[in-house]
C-alpha cells in the first residue's frame, strides 16, 4: 500500500539524518503547544534498532523540549545494552525475535504525523537510507501506531538496575541482619 502525503529523502549521514528528524519532531512539539493537545494525544512511539538510531537520537536530544510540553516517550528497540537503558525516557521494551528485524523504524508523533525509516536488520550508521516524513495523513500514522502496539505487546519490559542509595543499602543491611539473628535463635529441626 502506497503511503500518501509523503516524500522521500535521501540522507548521506547520520548527521544530516538528525538534524532532518529534529527539524520535523520540533515542529510537532511546537503544533502541540500552540495547539495545547490533550494528554492522551501527548505519546510519541518509537521503534528503532537501538539507541544509536538517528531517530533515538533526534529524540533524545529534544528531551527537555517534549517533557515541557507534556509528551511521554514510549520506545521498543531491537538491539539495547544494559548501560543505554538507564539514560531512556518513558517506557521502553525490547524485543528479541530476529523475526522481527524485517520491521522499519518508525516514529508516530500523533494521529496525522509520523515518520518511517529503512528496516531494522540494517545499520542506520553505515547505510544510505529511505525515509518517509508523513505529515497531514491519518491511515499511516494508523498503521504505524497498529504495528506499534502489536510489537509492543510481543516485546519484553526493560528491567533498569537502578543504584542502591545510601538510604535503601542501609535498610537492607538492616534487614539482613534481622533475618541472619531470627535464623540462628529459631530452633532446627
Amino acid at each position: 500500500m502506497p503511503l500518501k502525503n509523503s516524500s522521500p529523502s535521501i540522507c548521506v549521514s547520520s548527521e544530516e539524518k538528525v538534524a532532518k528528524l529534529n527539524e520535523f519532531i520540533s515542529k510537532d512539539i511546537e503544533r502541540r503547544t500552540a495547539s495545547k493537545l490533550e494528554a492522551k494525544d501527548g505519546c510519541y512511539l518509537l521503534i528503532a534498532r537501538s539507541p544509536n538510531s538517528p531517530v533515538a537520537q533526534s529524540l533524545l536530544s529534544l528531551a527537555s523540549q517534549m517533557a515541557a510540553a507534556g509528551i511521554a516517550l514510549r520506545t521498543i528497540f531491537s538491539v539495547l545494552k544494559p548501560d543505554q537503558a538507564a539514560d531512556l525516557p518513558g517506557d521502553c521494551r525490547v524485543f528479541r525475535d530476529p523475526r522481527l528485524l524485517a520491521v522499519h523504524e518508525q516514529l508516530v508523533l500523533g494521529p496525522m504525523c509520523a515518520w518511517i525509516g529503512d528496516s531494522m536488520r540494517r545499520d542506520p550508521q553505515k547505510r544510505d537510507s529511505l525515509e518517509y516524513y508523513v505529515a497531514g495523513c491519518a491511515q499511516t500514522a494508523e498503521l504505524a501506531r497498529n504495528s506499534f502496539e502489536r510489537i509492543w505487546r510481543a516485546a519484553e519490559p526493560v528491567r533498569i538496575n537502578m543504584p542502591l542509595t545510601v538510604a535503601l543499602a542501609s535498610q537492607l543491611t538492616t534487614i539482613a541482619g534481622a533475618n541472619q539473628e531470627s535464623r540462628q535463635t529459631s530452633p532446627r529441626q
